[in-house]
């Protein structure tokens, strides 16, 4: 077993150069002068809140796995602390995904890595934001080290199985993403590995898998069902997927066919419906908010219709959702980027950072992106640069790191893309193309272009002999 093999488990080995890199990935929220807010952030600092005081937290439209993990950070007196244990997570994943590639980086270069990093990619714009979205890509990288891990390592594994799980539940969009990631690991690992071949042995990888994607249903389904005394992921899922058909117009369609007989509440407002995703879900006129009054009265019959018409929906329709869905995937797998409306000042948010105190309510509303001056437009064309020098990189280091030793590299790298894939593919399924969802990912693709000209250029150097000594006179 390699070095790098026998450390593949050390999540959080080395703490003082992943602390170093962790603050490093900190600078976009040191610039802004606040950690980063987006239009959804107030919702899971409500939950923290709520939770610290004993209350109960309303959490309908997202778990309450990540506002859990923010009690600790809703003070204005820890609130900063939040980037740093973010950032601190990233470079403890990332320094475990490459130890299984059998790639330990120094402290030479793994805070190097994370400067060029946090200067370049969109890492910095989710690591210091107050969103579980920087999870996503903890998800693929953890995923890759749970299937690929030598068995013999399992034990040391524990710190990664904890925290995917932790990164599977702190949000839905996660779930569908690691299903797809374990499937495919396992399958390649199975195929191709002879150890495998040992039916315990196999058991044993599948359990090792799987139990982070089994810890996170019960993580999500358990308060739920506390709170509530509903067994369920979700709630508001049909709601949301819903709306995502009414946006591509199936549900105008099955709703113009099925209201005659079927007599859905929503058919009374089907001349008004537009086929627009954000508008469903959160326009003040939208259906999603006048169901929510409804809901406040106690009628909860957008709720109880909603699975009802999706299901029609998708009896009818399901030839052209799915071509639409295929498309969007396509599309949102290249669309990436800052877009300047995520980061406006949010009367809402501010409404829940005040419930921190007055110090993080004056900073958050002095902060650059609450007066709209973050540079997100010269940041979108920088990502798209970084992004094509690193595919440029990869295309050109991978097929000269050939052998048996760099395979557990390629198979990080063959991990990584299918992760984006999915990514995109599960984003635009069940919501819109947005920016946004490929951004909290794609930053991966430099991190792997970077390290693979490291190990070119190591390649290169231990494969030239040394000069020799001049000859004595």
């Amino acid at each position: 077993m390699s070095h790098g093999q026998a450390n593949a488990g050390r999540l959080l080995g080395g703490w003082r150069p992943l602390l170093g890199a962790a603050v490093v990935s900190c600078v976009l929220a040191l610039y802004n002068g606040f950690p980063l807010a987006y239009s959804d952030s107030g919702n899971y600092l409500d939950n923290a809140i709520a939770l610290l005081h004993g209350r109960r937290p309303w959490f309908f439209f997202r778990p309450a796995t990540y506002g859990a993990f923010l009690a600790p950070f809703a003070s204005a007196g820890t609130l900063w602390l939040l980037p740093v244990a973010q950032g601190l997570l990233v470079a403890g994943t990332v320094d475990a995904a490459l130890r299984s590639a059998t790639i330990a980086l120094p402290a030479r270069r793994l805070i190097p890595l994370f400067a060029l990093l946090s200067a370049l990619t969109s890492l910095p714009w989710f690591s210091g934001q107050i969103m579980p979205d920087i999870l996503a890509p903890v998800v693929i990288l953890l995923s890759f080290v749970l299937v690929w891990t030598p068995l013999s390592r399992s034990r040391a594994l524990w710190p990664a199985f904890v925290l995917l799980s932790f990164a599977i539940a702190a949000h839905l969009s996660h779930f569908p993403l690691y299903g797809a990631l374990v499937l495919a690991g396992l399958a390649g690992r199975l195929a191709t590995d002879s150890d495998m071949r040992s039916w315990r042995r196999a058991g044993v990888l599948v359990l090792r898998a799987g139990g982070p994607l089994a810890l996170a249903v019960l993580a999500v389904v358990t308060p739920n069902y506390l709170f509530y005394r509903q067994p369920v992921l979700s709630r508001s899922s049909s709601i949301f997927l819903l709306a995502h058909l009414v946006g591509d117009g199936a549900a105008l369609r099955y709703l113009e066919r099925a209201c005659p007989t079927r007599g859905y509440a929503l058919c009374a407002e089907r001349a008004g419906l537009r086929a627009d995703n954000d508008w469903f879900l959160w326009s003040a006129d939208g259906p999603r908010a006048r169901s929510e009054q409804a809901m406040a009265r106690g009628d909860s019959t957008l709720l109880r219709e909603a699975p009802l018409i999706v299901a029609g929906t998708l009896r009818q329709e399901w030839a052209a959702v799915l071509a639409r869905s295929l498309r969007a995937g396509v599309e949102q797998l290249a669309t990436f980027g800052i877009h300047p409306g995520e980061h406006y000042f949010s009367p809402s948010v501010a409404a829940s950072i005040e419930r921190l105190g007055p110090g993080p309510a004056r900073a958050y509303r002095a902060s650059r992106q609450a007066n709209g001056t973050l540079p997100s437009t010269a940041a979108t064309a920088l990502h798209y640069a970084a992004v094509g020098v690193a595919l440029v990189a990869l295309l050109w280091s991978l097929p000269r790191l050939r052998g048996p030793r760099h395979r557990p590299f390629r198979i990080l790298v063959a991990t990584v893309f299918f992760g984006l894939a999915v990514n995109a593919g599960v984003l635009a399924g069940l919501s819109t193309v947005h920016p946004r969802y490929q951004s909290r990912v794609v930053w991966l693709v430099v991190l792997l272009g970077a390290v693979a000209a490291f190990r070119l250029r190591d390649e290169r150097r231990a494969a030239t002999p040394p000069a020799s000594d001049p000859p004595q006179s």
